[in-house]
């Protein structure tokens, strides 16, 4: 089959990997839809050491197998990518996406989803509602991620919410918290994508104003600098959500955070239901978001797009 692989920082595209079979349990699914992510471009650039194999852990699919759950054959699905073992301490519990013994699609020891075929257990799929069109849909991934930072928040942390990032990710933050009540304050440093988010309502500014206090910040940059910047723009006992890795190693002075008493929480998969009910009644549109969508076979192409400084959201598909 199709498929974009990463070996050793290289990226290959190949049109006779090994189809995946399906075992006991798992569904072949035939990608309709895959996201390229701010975590595979640091896949790319050699983030964790690297990782080996197909990656992609955004997409909408079909079920073409499913052996002993016949009834997912036919259905159009989106999965969520952390598998779990249910017997190690971390799932006992209760922390199944930290599993001791997961596997990640397309990030760790899973192939993913740039490919024409991935395998999924079918416990981690989730149907998607008819009316729910395809590129909505590869946003559940990402939009889960999304509500993660709203549902990390502190209890009784307040309201003044200030994000750092307007990428994908920082774009669909931003509109998770203005639809939940909250005013956020998306700062950014591109003008075309901070009007994306003032077109949806959301307040935003290349720079934070000055002598504003915050409760809570959310990092979508991964940038040493801004993090930074944030420590002295929260509150004392304010909150730091982190939602970003990064490729590259940083220093960072601590002392502020020692003496306001800051929270810093790291962020990272989410609900898939609520951000499949979020898609569903409208409360989120994120087509906006998308710069171009590319066939398979121009992978590294899509790539390539991504990695554009203007770029939001470049989708392939499955021809």
């Amino acid at each position: 089959m199709l498929a974009l692989t990463l070996h050793e920082r290289s990226l290959v595209l190949s049109d006779d990997y090994p189809r995946p079979t399906p075992g006991p349990g798992e569904a072949l699914l035939r990608m309709r839809y895959a996201g390229v992510c701010g975590t595979d471009l640091a896949l790319a650039a050699g983030y964790k050491g690297g990782f080996s194999g197909v990656l992609g852990h955004e997409y909408v699919a079909d079920v073409v197998e499913a052996p002993g759950n016949e009834v997912w054959v036919g259905k159009r699905v989106v999965g969520e990518i952390n598998t779990h073992c249910g017997e190690c301490d971390h799932c006992r519990r209760g922390l199944i996406t930290h599993c001791l013994n997961r596997r990640v699609l397309g990030i760790i020891n899973w192939d993913g989803a740039f490919a024409e075929y991935l395998v999924s257990p079918v416990y981690l799929l989730h149907p998607v509602p008819e009316h729910v069109p395809d590129e909505m849909a590869v946003f559940v991934e990402p939009l889960a991620a999304a509500y993660a930072a709203l549902r990390d928040v502190p209890e009784g942390a307040g309201d003044r919410v200030i994000i750092f990032g307007d990428g994908r990710l920082g774009q669909l933050i931003a509109r998770v918290f203005q639809r939940e009540g909250y005013h956020p304050l998306l700062i950014g440093r591109h003008s075309n994508k901070l009007a994306l988010a003032a077109q949806a309502g959301v307040q935003t500014a290349l720079e934070p104003p000055a002598g504003q206090e915050y409760d809570i910040a959310v990092d979508v940059t991964g940038n040493a600098q801004a993090l930074q910047q944030i420590f002295d723009l929260l509150r004392p006992r304010g909150a730091l959500i982190l939602k970003t890795t990064s490729a590259e190693q940083s220093q960072l002075d601590f002392s502020s955070v020692v003496v306001n008493e800051l929270r810093i929480i790291g962020s990272r998969c989410g609900p898939f239901p609520r951000a499949i009910q979020a898609l569903t009644q409208g409360v989120i549109d994120p087509r906006p978001l998308i710069t171009a969508r590319l066939p398979l076979h121009q992978a590294k192409e899509a790539f390539d797009r991504a990695r554009q400084r203007e770029s939001l959201k470049i989708l392939l598909y499955n021809s």
